[in-house]
């Protein structure tokens, strides 16, 4: 199956969103949102994609959401950056705000760590990174499609990436919220596929070469 912003000679990285602990795994936060990472699946279905990228040679990106150990450089202007704030658990270097236990970093992965913004690209240096692979298309992975997808989204069109949502690979807080954003606002500016075509593309870039 073709996968648009997959196709013979562009170069894909995939950029696994916020699937830390403290975030997506119920065993550290019974949110909603981890309810919905747990019923969906998604973690192992994020570790067999990594994996196809990793097997291809293509770069493989944790991108984390962490708070200093000096809670005045964590900026509060948000709804959300306060309710991080207030539950001060993703401090950097704590298991709250590592990878979730059952998505192994592997030696060869890229981890993008911010301590502030919602979205990924923002005031870190993973514009540069992917760029210094030679970078044309971002694979989206992770969580959330409320908030962090859309904008991670939106960030690398206007960088000049293609976008690619692996659907199967993420979760809202809600299975309505989800179902939204994936039909209706992520389509206007990402192709919407699932791990399971993504691989198949990968593969089919990998064999062409």
């Amino acid at each position: 199956m073709t996968v648009k912003g997959l196709g013979e000679g562009q170069r894909a990285a995939l950029v696994i969103s916020e699937c830390q602990n403290g975030i997506t795994n119920i065993g550290y936060s019974f949110s909603p949102l981890a309810e919905q990472v747990a019923a969906r699946g998604i973690i192992a279905k994020i570790a067999e994609l990594a994996a196809s990228f990793r097997a291809a040679s293509l770069p493989v990106v944790h991108c984390l959401i962490t708070m200093p150990e000096d809670p005045s450089g964590w900026t509060i202007n948000c709804v959300l950056a306060a309710r991080l704030a207030k539950e001060g658990k993703l401090v950097t270097g704590t298991r709250f705000a590592a990878v979730h236990d059952d998505l192994p970093v592997q030696p060869c992965d890229i981890v993008s760590e911010r301590h502030h913004g919602m979205s990924p690209f923002t005031g870190t240096m993973l514009d540069a990174t992917l760029r210094r692979h030679r970078i044309d298309t971002v694979v989206l992975a992770g969580v959330s499609t409320n908030v962090a997808l859309p904008g991670a989204s939106t960030e690398a069109v206007g960088l000049g990436y293609s976008v690619v949502i692996a659907e199967d690979c993420t979760s809202g807080g809600t299975a309505d919220t989800h179902q939204v954003q994936i039909s209706m606002h992520l389509p206007l500016i990402a192709t919407v596929s699932d791990s399971a075509s993504i691989r198949a593309a990968i593969a089919a870039q990998t064999e062409a070469e």
